[in-house]
């Protein structure tokens, strides 16, 4: 019993990690008026000469494509087939990142509601799950967050070829693909800015439970 409760709290440990970045990430593709928001920050429209309408038109619909699957549209700008192509490679990793928040929210779910009605009882007597997690999950983002910081453009073109292996299709070509045009590369630097910021209110907010815990745990015992 005793190793059931110890390899249920290591995956506990590991869903609320992939639950912190599959939601923070959702987060960012689902919340659109944070790009409209980056339209007028970049200057967008003074960059490229598009209109604010052009822009938002062809942001959504490649959004729309990417999260719901709607026909391929870049409103007004022009695409290529190679274009679509990599788009359809981000759809992939889109819908994987849907699939790792639905998963991880339902073994959590399962396990506090099991955990309410004492079907299983797992103590935490040292650190709780949520700082395990902050744990991996910090040392993973503090890594890439120096890298990004010395060398953004390296970190995503490493990204690229992580997650797209054998393709080049990514690499845009402004004329055949305008969409790239309203994609700079400061707007994914902004995107891992809001990535990192929901991150670290998952982690004061662990950090906050643990100490409200280990408070409550020691004036039980005393």
């Amino acid at each position: 019993m005793k190793h059931v409760n110890n390899t249920l709290k290591v995956l506990q440990s590991f869903f609320l990690g992939i639950f912190m970045i599959s939601f923070a990430i959702a987060f960012v593709i689902l919340f659109r008026p944070y790009y409209y928001m980056n339209i007028g920050i970049l200057e967008l429209e003074e960059e490229t000469g598009y209109s604010y309408e052009v822009i938002k038109e062809a942001y959504d619909d490649v959004m729309d494509f990417l999260v719901f699957g709607d026909e391929f549209k870049t409103g007004e700008l022009k695409y290529s087939e190679e274009g679509k192509s990599h788009f359809e490679d981000c759809k992939k990793l889109f819908t994987f990142d849907f699939i790792c928040l639905f998963i991880s929210s339902a073994f959590l779910i399962t396990i506090f509601v099991l955990q309410k009605l004492k079907k299983i009882k797992l103590e935490y007597k040292k650190l709780s799950p949520g700082i395990y997690s902050i744990i991996w999950v910090g040392t993973a983002f503090l890594i890439l967050g120096i890298w990004g910081i010395i060398d953004f453009n390296s970190l995503f073109t490493a990204f690229h070829k992580v997650c797209f292996p054998g393709k080049d299709n990514w690499m845009f070509s402004p004329s055949k693909d305008q969409i790239i045009r309203i994609l700079p590369t400061q707007l994914w630097m902004n995107f891992c800015i809001l990535i990192v910021f929901i991150l670290l209110v998952f982690i004061i907010s662990f950090i906050v439970y643990e100490i409200y815990r280990r408070k409550k745990l020691k004036k039980s015992q005393g």
